[in-house]
């Protein structure tokens, strides 16, 4: 800890160095060696510069240790679990929003921390290489980020501009609970021509059929199926299954997200599914590239068409365009 320069960190590690080694000795007992480097690194580069900004705002002993504590604590999980090793710029990058909204981490430090930690577990799962991408869009906003809900409400928009297409379906909700500057701040970041409002209503931003690209893929080689997926649209949503398992579509402008859908059963889905002997309806003279023969499955919804063919491991998606 000998890097540490900030005086009132030093001093709360210093004046409770039993307790902060005894929770050092729980993780090791927990998590095994805990690397000295990494841990000294990591306090100075990220939990320091979160302890000056929240101090600033609040010196008082017992918040002090409140604060520090919390980050101390959960430091280690992260490093323990080698996730703080293995994503280390991407934790760094999040954990130092903090910094940011030093307001925040003085009333809830540890739902701060675990809702940053949340953010980028789901990430982790669906579009890893947008993380950095996301804190930049909260840092652009995090000025006029005061609670807990705003930062859920505003995470949750920009998460969802980095390409969880899943989330966009509470949008409209999380956008009208927010204050008129940030709702503005939100809009300009978004940066769309469209009033915000209809960007999260509708799902893609032409008013013509384009192609959107593929998604699924064999399991094998880092996809979802075993065997060449089936399509059906059940209750307003799109699932598909390789008989073994389903998966919710949710695709957009933004992302196309395959959702694991554990409670809805193999056999269900393909009971719904339905082929389609022609495309000419919806895609025109882009169907003459496609041997509708070859259809084994297709959803049809208001915005998007989605097909899947004979022996192939993908669902291929055209966006019907909101006139």
């Amino acid at each position: 800890m000998e890097k540490i320069s900030f005086p009132p960190l030093i001093a709360e590690l210093t004046e409770k160095s039993t307790l902060y080694n005894q929770w050092y000795n729980e993780s090791e007992m927990k998590y095994g060696n805990l690397p000295a480097h990494v841990i000294a690194n990591w306090m100075v580069e990220v939990v320091e510069p979160i302890v000056k900004e929240t101090i600033s705002l609040n010196s008082a002993p017992e918040k002090v240790h409140e604060v520090v504590k919390a980050l101390y604590q959960e430091s280690l999980k992260l490093i323990g679990s080698g996730s703080a090793i293995r994503y280390k710029d991407e934790y760094a990058a999040a954990w130092l929003l903090m910094a940011q909204m030093p307001n925040l981490v003085l009333k809830f430090p540890i739902k701060t921390i675990l809702l940053l930690n949340d953010v980028l577990l789901n990430f982790h799962m669906y579009a890893p290489e947008k993380i950095i991408d996301w804190c930049k869009l909260i840092s652009n906003s995090s000025s006029e980020i005061k609670t807990i809900e705003d930062f859920k409400s505003v995470g949750r928009i920009y998460a969802w501009k980095c390409g969880l297409a899943h989330l966009r379906i509470r949008l409209k909700t999380d956008f009208g609970e927010l204050s008129e500057n940030l709702q503005q701040i939100v809009s300009n970041t978004l940066d769309s021509d469209k009033n915000t409002i209809q960007l999260f209503e509708h799902p893609w931003t032409n008013n013509n059929t384009n192609f959107e690209g593929v998604q699924g893929g064999f399991k094998g080689e880092t996809g979802f199926f075993e065997n060449p997926p089936k399509l059906a649209q059940i209750d307003g949503n799109i699932f598909a299954t390789d008989s073994i398992s389903s998966y919710a579509l949710f695709a957009d402008q933004f992302g196309k997200i395959l959702m694991p859908a554990n409670t809805v059963d193999a056999s269900y889905v393909l009971s719904n599914s339905k082929r389609i002997e022609s495309l000419e309806k919806w895609i025109g003279k882009n169907n003459e590239k496609i041997d509708a023969d070859n259809i084994s499955s297709a959803v049809i919804t208001k915005d998007t068409l989605v097909f899947t063919l004979q022996n192939s491991y993908f669902l291929y998606l055209f966006s019907l365009g909101n006139a």
